[in-house]
């Protein structure tokens, strides 16, 4: 049981932005039980207990599987709740504390518990069961970061748009520089991305772009495609924030008589779930919905492809528990690899992206350098070219959260998008493909198929050769 008070949040802080520098990566199961215990005491104190019958084995891959509500499973959930609460009350003649005094959220599909908890006799006692996965701070953050965002986060870019970065094409859309650079229009010939829903899970969607809405069948994405919105986070699926608009735009937006941008994938289906406030998750609330968004997308049979350009750097047992279970439903998980902090500039890839059952994606520029604000590291597997040499300004272009005047959108985040959007134009070449198959085209005929890359994986996707390669006997 962790002795004396509780470390300093400057001090943990320092312990914890340490070890990431050293080993450029953090995960709580490397800490001892007086670091865990001390960031317990700092933010919304929730802590996420991960469970499992004792001497369960292979838990990651199975989790799709696991009904809860029964047999070993339900034995240990009910019994992990009353030991904590028998515990809590030790000491206690009155006044008793109930499991409504310190639940978060029981998770209804996978094995988590999220309770307020700060005591560290309970800690002590998790951290020592077999039967309990990971004991986890959810909402740590270091106080010195809590103003600091992704430079590609929720501010639409004010550089003007530069006339050699866009061209129209039929029926009047805007077609971005870096679709040529990727073999997009070559792509169009044989897939445009029919029959294949999208899943984007991003910071929310704006109300005031109808393309992303009642005129997502525009132009020649007439095909009677589908779109849902929802959420995990907050109460509306719109926000503000124009980051997810421009990523759903990118992925699927339709080829428009607007004149504004189209998406790769304009005839694919789009569900997009706003499960955060910002790129950047850093609050529990926000770890939690984006867990529970892939969730809800796994377990949506029409989905093939997720795009997330969202992430933190620090490792979350509960963002992996939805990565897998995800992935156990069959989906292709597309994550950014990350976008820069003024004090993260030096980190590699960021999570989910940094999970081997994601497809880590980020961004270069023209010559095959890193964009400006991007993350590249050994997780990466594949690169879209989506910043002009000459400026870190002039980027990708999407959709605006208004209007249909093109708006520059840069990071790893519009290089997922793009990314997820050739995945449903490969997808759709060949529906009857698995995820490995459709994987399989995309990284045997990008840049460096023959020899990856130490920081760039397979490098830039060649989306028309990609979709031979589906449509190949």
């Amino acid at each position: 049981m962790p002795q004396g008070d509780p470390l300093a949040q400057d001090d943990l802080d320092r312990l914890v932005v340490r070890t990431l520098e050293e080993r450029n990566d953090f995960r709580w199961e490397w800490m001892d039980l007086h670091v865990l215990w001390s960031a317990v005491q700092y933010n919304d104190h929730s802590l996420a207990i991960g469970y499992q019958p004792a001497g369960a084995t292979g838990v990651d891959d199975i989790l799709h599987e696991v009904d809860i509500r029964s047999g070993a499973w339900k034995d240990v959930h009910d019994a992990l709740l009353e030991r904590i609460i028998a515990l809590l009350n030790q000491d206690r003649a009155d006044d008793l504390i109930t499991l409504d005094d310190i639940l978060v959220e029981d998770d209804p599909a996978l094995p988590i518990i999220t309770l307020r908890l700060t005591d560290k006799r309970v800690i002590t006692w998790l951290r020592n069961l077999r039967n309990v996965r990971y004991v986890e701070p959810l909402d740590y953050w270091p106080a010195f970061a809590d103003e600091q965002r992704s430079t590609s986060g929720c501010s639409p870019s004010t550089t003007a748009v530069n006339a050699a970065d866009v061209s129209t094409i039929t029926p009047n859309a805007r077609l971005p520089w870096n679709f040529n650079n990727h073999g997009i229009p070559a792509a169009w010939s044989n897939a445009t991305g029919s029959g294949i829903t999208v899943g984007v899970i991003d910071a929310g969607i704006s109300a005031t772009q109808p393309l992303i809405g009642s005129d997502f069948n525009n132009g020649e994405s007439n095909v009677g495609r589908t779109i849902a919105a929802g959420y995990t986070f907050g109460n509306s699926a719109m926000s503000t924030c124009t980051h997810g608009t421009s990523m759903a735009g990118q992925a699927v937006g339709p080829r428009n008589v607007s004149g504004a941008t189209t998406g790769v994938a304009y005839r694919s289906n789009l569900r997009f779930i706003r499960a955060c406030e910002d790129v950047v998750l850093n609050l529990s609330s926000e770890r939690t919905g984006v867990k529970n968004a892939l969730v809800a997308l796994g377990n949506d049979n029409s989905i093939r492809v997720i795009s997330m350009s969202i992430g933190t750097p620090f490792s979350s047992s509960v963002l992996t528990d939805g990565v897998n279970y995800a992935y156990g439903k069959g989906k292709m998980i597309m994550a950014a690899a990350g976008t820069s902090f003024s004090w993260t500039s030096w980190w590699g890839v960021i999570y989910p992206a940094a999970l081997s059952k994601c497809v880590a994606v980020t961004g270069v520029k023209e010559n095959g350098s890193k964009c400006g604000s991007c993350h590249d590291g050994s997780q990466v597997d594949l690169t879209i070219c989506m910043e002009r040499n000459a400026s870190s300004s002039r980027n990708s272009l999407s959709l605006p959260a208004s209007g249909t005047a093109p708006t520059y959108i840069g990071g790893s985040s519009s290089a997922t998008a793009t990314a997820a959007g050739i995945a449903a134009l490969v997808w759709s070449a060949r529906p009857s493909a698995t995820r490995e198959q459709v994987l399989q085209c995309l990284t045997s005929t990008a840049q460096f198929a023959n020899a990856p890359s130490s920081t760039k994986g397979y490098g830039n996707i060649n989306a028309a050769a990609a979709v031979n390669c589906a449509l190949a006997p």
